[in-house]
């Protein structure tokens, strides 16, 4: 097994140059006891042994904490450089890898797609990226900018500059020295919109259109299928930091952004679309479509004889006037995309055709891809949060004090009646007194409504029909027509995912949700990967939502309303992880249509969007199973009317209960919270503020469900034991007859690619690492609990191999090795973060070292995060 040699080369150049800077920047002795660290950590991989792994330990607990952070930077930055290697070559291979939208159209074309059903699948396809904020991307962005221009000399060979900016980069401060704001994860989500994604969209209808042409013989036009949200600064659910005024903010600044990067590429087309009326003749259309564009904004001609830039000027105006509403500006991006469209047209009808394709085809799709902003806001609430702000409402008229306790169906019941009406339910004049009117009301005044409005732990209609409520308080919805943003249920419990189903029967059986939905033209409901595992465990958790999709869109069929799925996966396999494409291939038939909205978040912005052509290879890959999976719901296909046989489902059944019952035993055993507090650096995570999210969800954790999913599953990425992504798989999947497994593995997309997943979390899992962590855990609770993760986890790997007929990786050579190089750089930052903890729990809050430390163990945990790559 053996890396590229290319990128082998580059990750030892790398390596060399943070070896100099080591040695320039900081001095012999730090480097010397780096490479002596490295050395021993190899050696012990290669031939472990007890005394040796000793010594190490002692070295490490000898290091004052100068050293321990220099040493811990060190492997970091080697995770930082590696990673962007590996990120460079991916460059290359997605240049060179042009083939995901032709392999889908010969597809389609071998199914009897006709070309223009093909083609109108591939116009109407929309994947709806959103992004969310996440702990591991905590980097300052002075870190990004060195690390682009490193790529950049790689790039050009400058083997110079190479050396020249690792050095920077070694003598940079990569963390902060203040607690992210939300502002700061606006700003970080933003970064990597202006180039990548902005560049990717109109090459990626380029291949649309070529791979049509080639699959079927024909040309048509495609659009780009990729739209863009954002919940960062939206998101209220349990962040007490996102206030009205940072919602506010949020959304300003994208929209800013967006107009002065949009209005800085129509300066250029007016620099270059310097056609002369007496040179070449322009079509009427046009000319007379600047002038009224002219009159709207209400400024004085320009460009006298030259139409093609006074048109130019029209759409300059009119977009940048969206930021203050000034005359004649935008409504929505349809306007703005049919403008630019119209100039294409022109152009092409002119003899421009390659410089309508190359100057104005980009933009005209950064217009359908980001509308008037590079990415509209959602909100997010929990329920409870909108039952406590009516009930304020509700007390207010004088009509009730005790609503919080009424059952769903009462409130269901109530709201029905009182939405028929336009009529506020506070008094004139009257002030919220509490938190979560005032957050709510706030929060719906300032925001514009292209996004959508999502509920977290949705259980009943009462629950979506609440914010309809609130928005009416805040002038925002009308008996007739609903409210102007779509209201999302977020199903993220394992019982709210089982009543999922029933739940959207009766919201849709209730008349005046259904109203709200038809206004909207779809339903959409979002489904979390991350609390239903943390509450489930893996097996049960994706067999949940397997089932809750079925069931959701088969009550969207039966009330004659289409459904679009939201899917709010993390980075990890726990929560939903790797490669989009492959996830949506294993959807259930009949719950993908032509749309899908997916999150983004945290390393996976860096590592899909930090260059065009990565984001470029990424989009292509999940757009082209989206293409494929459009026409197997419109009844194409060998899949079109795939179902599981029923032996299949009778064993997942039987197998998620056990694996379910297996984990949430572990869980909830005396002691275990505190055996998990102990072990992994969750109360330091907490502590050390890295997001501007708090970890809990109320308050100080009690119980293992107070903890939000995010920081559960980086814990124990941290520690490498990945057990939100593997536990009670090995006793789940032991209650199938192996025959049967082997055959649910070759026949079901679903369970083989459940398997998959599971597969990358053992491989990423090292116990051995783990153990050390020991020393840090009262030893009766080490002894109880560990022995039972080692039992848990031997059944994994020995059931997964058996079901899928091979040892781990076996077919995937390429990540073996990558995991195989990656441990001996990961194994000393272990060792420093078990050195640490043990040192930072001791310290007396006052202690002159507090700060010295805590700096040196978040830089462990972002090393580690860097080194596993996908860590929540």
């Amino acid at each position: 097994m053996t890396l590229p040699e290319a990128l082998r080369r580059d990750v030892d150049r790398l390596g060399r140059a943070l070896g100099e800077a080591i040695r320039e920047v900081s001095g012999e002795r730090l480097y010397e006891l780096v490479e002596e660290v490295r050395a021993r950590t190899k050696r012990l991989r290669q031939r472990p042994d007890d005394a040796e792994r000793a010594a190490l330990v002692r070295l490490v607990a000898s290091l004052d904490l100068h050293r321990a952070e220099g040493l811990t930077r060190a492997f970091t930055s080697f995770f930082y450089l590696a990673n962007l290697a590996e990120s460079y070559h991916r460059v290359h291979t997605a240049a060179d890898a042009k083939g995901e939208f032709a392999r889908a159209a010969r597809t389609l074309a071998s199914w009897g797609v006709p070309p223009e059903e093909a083609a109108r699948l591939a116009r109407s396809m929309r994947l709806w990226l959103t992004f969310t904020a996440h702990p591991t991307e905590a980097r300052r962005r002075t870190v990004r900018h060195h690390l682009e221009r490193l790529r950049d000399a790689l790039a050009r060979g400058d083997r110079a500059a190479v050396r020249e900016r690792v050095k920077l980069l070694w003598a940079t401060e990569e963390l902060r020295r203040t607690q992210p704001t939300v502002e700061d994860e606006v700003k970080g989500a933003l970064y990597y919109l202006p180039e990548s994604l902005w560049s990717a969209q109109a090459r990626l209808v380029e291949r649309i259109e070529a791979a049509l042409e080639q699959a079927f013989g024909k040309r048509f036009e495609a659009e780009s299928p990729v739209r863009t949200r954002s919940w960062i600064g939206g998101d209220r659910d349990g962040n007490p930091a996102v206030t009205p005024e940072v919602t506010a903010w949020a959304q300003d600044h994208a929209r800013r952004l967006y107009v002065e990067h949009f209005c800085r590429e129509l300066d250029e087309l007016v620099r270059d679309l310097s056609v002369s009326e007496r040179r070449l003749p322009v079509p009427r259309e046009l000319r007379e479509a600047a002038e009224r564009a002219l009159a709207l904004i209400e400024r004085a001609p320009r460009f006298e004889g030259e139409p093609l830039r006074r048109y130019l000027m029209g759409v300059y105006y009119r977009l940048e006037h969206t930021l203050g509403s000034g005359p004649g500006a935008y409504g929505d991006a349809g306007e703005l995309a049919g403008d630019l469209e119209r100039l294409r047209r022109t152009l092409e009808a002119m003899g421009f055709s390659a410089f309508a394709a190359r100057g104005v085809r980009p933009l005209e799709e950064a217009a359908r891809t980001f509308g008037l902003s590079f990415a509209d806001l959602d909100l997010r609430e929990e329920a409870s949060e909108h039952r406590e702000a009516v009930a304020e409402l509700v007390a207010a008229a004088g009509l009730a004090d005790d609503y919080p306790e009424w059952s769903d169906d009462r409130r269901e019941a109530w709201l029905t009646g009182e939405l028929a009406s336009a009529r506020p339910l506070a008094p004139v004049g009257y002030r919220p007194r509490g938190k979560a009117l005032r957050r709510a009301l706030g929060a719906l005044e300032v925001w514009d409504g292209r996004g959508a409005y999502v509920v977290s732990m949705t259980k009943s209609p009462a629950d979506l029909l609440e914010v309809l409520l609130l928005a009416r308080e805040a002038g925002r919805y009308r008996p007739d027509r609903g409210a102007p943003f779509d209201v999302v249920p977020l199903f993220e419990t394992l019982a709210d995912l089982d009543a999922a189903g029933r739940t959207v029967e009766r919201l849709l059986a209730n008349p005046v949700f259904r109203r709200q939905v038809e206004a909207r033209g779809a339903l959409e409901v979002m489904i979390g990967y991350s609390d239903s595992n943390k509450d489930a465990g893996y097996l049960a958790a994706n067999w949940a939502l397997y089932t809750a999709q079925q069931r959701i869109a088969e009550a969207a069929r039966a009330a004659g309303v289409s459904v679009r799925f939201f899917h709010g996966r993390g980075t990890s396999t726990a929560r939903g992880g790797g490669p989009a494409g492959r996830a949506i291939a294993a959807l259930p038939v009949g719950t993908v249509g032509r749309e899908i909205r997916i999150t983004e978040q945290g390393e996976a912005l860096a590592d899909k969007y930090a260059h065009p052509d990565l984001a470029l290879r990424s989009l292509e890959e999940t757009i082209a199973h989206l293409w494929l999976a459009a026409a197997r719901d419109a009844g194409y296909g060998p899949e079109a009317a795939f179902a599981p046989e029923p032996a299949w489902v009778a064993a997942i059944e039987a197998a998620a209960a056990r694996s379910a019952q297996v984990y949430r035993e572990l869980l909830g055993s005396e002691g275990f919270l505190a055996f998990f507090e102990q072990l992994t650096p969750i109360r330091e995570i907490a502590a050390l503020k890295i997001a501007s999210r708090p970890v809990y969800r109320h308050g100080r954790i009690q119980e293992i469900r107070d903890l939000r999913a995010i920081p559960w599953v980086m814990a124990w990425t941290q520690v490498r034991a990945n057990l939100p992504g593997w536990y009670g798989l090995g006793e789940g999947l032991s209650a199938i007859d192996p025959a049967l497994l082997g055959e649910m593995h070759d026949g079901w997309p679903f369970f083989r690619s459940v398997l998959e997943g599971a597969e990358l979390s053992l491989a990423k899992t090292d116990l051995e690492v783990t153990r050390g962590y020991l020393r840090l855990v009262d030893p009766e609770l080490a002894g109880r609990f560990f022995s039972a993760i080692e039992r848990a986890h031997e059944a994994a790997l020995s059931t997964l191999e058996k079901a899928r007929g091979r040892p781990l990786l076996a077919d995937a050579p390429g990540l073996a090795r990558s995991l195989e190089l990656r441990n001996p750089y990961l194994d000393p930052i272990n060792h420093l973060q078990i050195e640490l903890l043990y040192r930072y729990r001791r310290l007396p809050p006052e202690s002159p070292d507090r700060e010295s430390t805590t700096r040196a163990l978040l830089s462990t945990i972002l090393g580690i995060a860097a080194g596993m790559r996908n860590t929540g």
